[in-house]
């Protein structure tokens, strides 16, 4: 969290916007009755985003303001993704797999960026992690648990086992034998704790193992003791490993209506999948495509081959989350008109977002498949690979299939899904760790352990050095398509107070939404209704007659085109009936052209 903190707050000011952030900046400070009008004819699908973002920038209106949610909600994001490893491996694979979630360059893209994909992300982790808690998906929840956990289970069995003995003799011998016979049960619990002391297992619960033997009613004739030699350490049969105060035991609590039975562990579970359904729909409402973690799920409920309450659980969390979805991507379907510039995807695009999310570098990109590769082949945790790889997977592969009937593939859609790639490169360097060792780590000395924690982190050191250029790359004005910044200086030293200016096509005039001040001077000569007004983002502006009304008596005129082939606005021939092009710039996503009249001015 520290290391994806300092990288994102590192060139955090730009000083300048690009024209998503742009529309970020405009909406979130509208009025909610002006957004709320806005988002029933554009942008519905970043709807909730907009809302959020209204009070962050009510306070204090600038990039950075703009910016430090994103930064926040990485940094929230990396926390889960480090508790994911840890949760399903091990620590230090929790370690490794948050820091190579911070370094990467995407990441920190988008982290630094006034847009709704990093609090997309950070919720999809959030859905994931608690996925694996309310399905029992930890090998700790599940009862498959590694090694250490079997060492701590008989590690707890042979210090109860030591005091159930003292115990009963004290019981049946006097208190003199029982206390030193419970001294002696107690050391050689203790010595066998000692013996298994490098890997320390979970405490046992309630149903596992043998439950301490009541001792005889009041008044009933006492029970022989039991036989003593080598059988004798059998004879106490020890159900649960509950602790033992003073000289009487406790039992261990059985099912029934109290605080852990059935009727009590059925409404936790309800409550984690309400939970799981509620930060489903969240996320889903921040971007309707990232709905497609559902499918995700389902696969890694599939192949962990969850019991059928599980399956019941998480079907009736996805449907609700589905159901509180379904307006949103009704309306979001009626808007797709927005994203027709993305054009239908080939098979080398699903490649460049591998490369995009395990990469960039041939470097990094080749040593992070080969981990993935070891992960996927020779699994050291399946239940971690069951849930990282359908995340890496399933959703791209969806994602490309509906773009393929309507395009609308693209990288920053699919953030949420690359929590799966440092996750299984994190277990990949784990088991290499173990095939370099030549035995499992956790049998090594503390000290070589941590050297091998270690080692880790200095290689996820060194792959962020050899990318240092790429993030030094994102913190600069050029890493984004436009810089509004500089096109508002550049048009405010050309132009004169008072000319007039038209915007071909009308989202051009995010320059001067983004920036007025170098603009202030100038007349928005062919603005009929603002966007607020309007319910639209850039405003409507007038018919051609009109247009043509309001430049009688100018001498010339400016006009801000879309530099795209493909773009082709009705302004540029109105004017060119009445007046000629004098001058003309080609600035970075624009033109800028100068227009004077041909004939006498009205």
């Amino acid at each position: 969290m520290a290391v994806m903190l300092g990288l994102g707050l590192w060139g955090l000011d730009r000083g300048t916007m690009w024209r998503d952030e742009s529309v970020t900046y405009q909406m979130a400070r509208r009025t909610l009755p002006q957004i709320r009008h806005a988002l029933g004819t554009v942008d519905a699908v970043h709807g909730l985003y907009y809302l959020l973002m209204h009070p962050v920038l009510a306070l204090w209106p600038s990039e950075v303001t703009m910016r430090l949610p994103s930064v926040l909600a990485a940094v929230a994001a990396t926390a889960l993704v480090a508790a994911l490893g840890c949760r399903l491996a091990r620590p230090r694979v929790g370690l490794w797999a948050g820091l190579l979630y911070a370094t990467t360059p995407v990441v920190t893209h988008y982290a630094q960026e006034g847009r709704s994909y990093a609090l997309v992300a950070a919720s999809a982790a959030g859905a994931t992690y608690l996925l694996v808690g309310a399905a029992g998906l930890a090998p700790e929840a599940s009862g498959g648990g590694s090694r250490a956990g079997s060492r701590g289970v008989r590690r707890a069995a042979s210090r109860t086992t030591g005091r159930a003995r003292g115990w009963w003799v004290g019981r049946t011998a006097g208190p003199a034998a029982g206390r030193a016979t419970s001294r002696a049960g107690w050391a050689g619990g203790q010595a066998g704790s000692r013996a298994d002391r490098p890997a320390r297992g979970p405490a046992l619960g309630p149903g596992e193992g043998t439950a301490l033997a009541p001792g005889p009613a009041p008044g009933a004739a006492p029970t022989p003791p039991p036989a003593s030699g080598p059988g004798a350490a059998s004879a106490t049969r020890v159900r649960s490993a509950v602790r033992v105060r003073g000289d009487a035991p406790r039992l261990a609590p059985g099912p029934g209506p109290g605080p852990g039975g059935p009727e009590a562990r059925g409404r936790a579970a309800g409550w984690r999948w309400a939970a799981y359904g509620g930060v489903v729909a969240v996320t889903a409402l921040l971007h309707v495509f990232a709905v497609l973690m559902l499918a995700a799920h389902a696969l890694t409920l599939l192949v962990s081959r969850a019991p059928r309450r599980v399956w019941w659980g998480w079907g009736s969390a996805a449907a609700g989350a589905v159901g509180a979805v379904v307006p949103l991507a009704l309306v979001a379907r009626r808007q797709s008109a927005q994203i027709a510039w993305i054009r239908h995807p080939t098979p080398g695009r699903l490649w460049a977002v591998v490369e995009e999310f395990a990469g960039p570098s041939a470097l990094v990109l080749a040593v992070n498949l080969l981990l993935l590769a070891i992960a996927v082949i020779r699994p050291r945790r399946r239940t971690l690979t069951a849930v990282a790889l359908p995340l890496i997977c399933v959703p791209p592969v969806l994602l490309f299939a509906l773009a393929l009937h309507r395009p609308c593939f693209h990288e920053r859609y699919l953030l949420f899904a690359l929590a799966g790639i440092p996750l299984l490169a994190a277990a990949g360097a784990d088991r290499l760790a173990e095939a370099v060792a030549g035995r499992p780590v956790e049998t090594l000395a503390a000290r070589r352990r941590a050297v091998v924690a270690a080692a880790g982190v200095v290689a996820i050191g060194c792959a962020f050095g050899w990318q240092f250029p790429l993030h030094q790359r994102e913190r600069e004005p050029l890493s984004r398509q436009d810089d509004l910044a500089a096109l508002s200086a550049a048009v405010g030293r050309l132009t004169l107070p008072g000319e007039p200016v038209l915007y071909d096509p009308p989202k051009e005039r995010r320059i001067a939404i983004a920036y007025p001040r170098p603009l202030a001077g100038l007349r928005d000569i062919a603005l009929a209704t603002p966007g607020p007004a309007s319910g639209t983002l850039y405003g409507v502006d007038v018919g051609p007659t009109e247009l043509l009304r309001r430049l009688d008596g100018a001498r010339s005129a400016w006009l801000i085109a879309a530099d795209e082939p493909e773009t082709r606005g009705p302004k540029a021939p109105v004017l060119t009936g009445h007046f000629r092009l004098a001058y003309s710039l080609c600035l970075p996503g624009v033109r800028l052209e100068r227009y004077v009249r041909v004939g006498p001015a009205h």
